[in-house]
């Protein structure tokens, strides 16, 4: 590849990824599905002890792994380390794409430092997505060979439930779903793989109840 296209296939893909985010942007900041997202992603002192938990779990102190809402603590950190990365890659991105400017206007060491943050930012996103995130999609023992949510957003009522137990609006919304098959089934959980049946319904019911949404 010529250095000419890879200029311009690099700043494609920057267009991109910038597009992505401004509409990410305008889909939390105008619909109720998310704002709800950001709400649910926000960390909260329950994380915390999720993280000891876990690692107690993993330790062999304690039988079972903590009971999650519909984010653990490590997909709330993944989410906003993509969110800080895409500003940062962002912001430097077009920065050095219009560095004439850039340097009429500051130092031309600012464009120095500029190019050191958006390589070494490129660096860490690129090792957290093959060293965490494959990890979490591909390589998982409870998931392997893959956990197929990174294709179409959903996961199977059963998978869901031993995952996210404490998400039991989500539980509830898919148990009433499958028992009423002429509803949609979009969302995830996807009540359609399960089949869910009217007894899983009343389950989910009770999952409202003893753990009622803050």
């Amino acid at each position: 590849m010529g250095e000419r296209v890879r200029g311009i296939t690099h700043r494609v893909a920057g267009i991109v990824l910038i597009g992505v985010g401004v509409y990410h942007a305008v889909y939390v900041a105008t619909t109720r599905q998310g704002r709800r997202l950001v709400r649910d992603f926000l960390p909260a002192p329950k994380d915390a002890f999720d993280l000891w938990g876990i690692l107690l779990y993993y330790l062999g102190r304690r039988p079972g792994k903590p009971a999650f809402p519909r984010f653990t603590y490590a997909e709330k950190a993944e989410y906003w380390a993509l969110v800080w990365g895409l500003v940062v890659m962002a912001t430097t991105g077009v920065m050095l794409w219009a560095k004439v400017w850039v340097g009429s206007l500051l130092a031309r060491w600012w464009l120095d430092v500029v190019t050191a943050i958006h390589f070494y930012e490129a660096v860490l996103a690129t090792l957290a997505i093959v060293v965490w995130h494959f990890y979490q999609v591909f390589l998982d023992p409870d998931v392997y060979p893959m956990n197929w949510a990174w294709w179409d957003g959903k996961m199977s009522f059963e998978h869901y439930r031993e995952e996210h137990a404490l998400d039991s609006e989500t539980m509830l919304a898919a148990a009433r779903a499958g028992a009423n098959p002429e509803q949609s089934n979009e969302g995830s959980p996807e009540a359609g793989e399960s089949s869910v049946t009217s007894a899983q319904t009343e389950e989910a019911d009770a999952e409202i109840v003893s753990h009622p949404r803050e």
